[in-house]
């Protein structure tokens, strides 16, 4: 079993050139599904270091990150409509 857990990592990033610094920082840890929404599959040190370098990134007076966490049962009961399916789980053998 997977020892990666499932995030929604959502952002509100006044400044472009600060908001492309994180968005890009994302795109090596999750799949980007809205403009400023990703979903990602992270361990606890991967949702540790990720937390820590947005951390550097942003302008806490006036940018927002938020992490939300959920488990098996949660991402099952969700709804999604449109042209994207949520991030599968990774098998055991997978390397991102």
């Amino acid at each position: 079993m997977s020892d990666k857990l499932f995030y929604i990592v959502s952002y509100d990033i006044s400044d472009p050139k600060r908001w492309r610094e994180v968005h890009n920082l994302l795109k090596d840890h999750g799949t980007w599904v809205q403009l400023s929404v990703f979903e990602c599959w992270l361990t606890e040190e991967e949702y540790a270091k990720v937390k820590t370098l947005i951390r550097g990134l942003i302008d806490p007076t006036q940018d927002r990150i938020r992490f939300y966490n959920l488990c098996k049962q949660c991402r099952e009961k969700t709804t999604s409509f449109g042209w994207s399916e949520m991030a599968e789980e990774p098998s055991d053998g997978m390397v991102i």
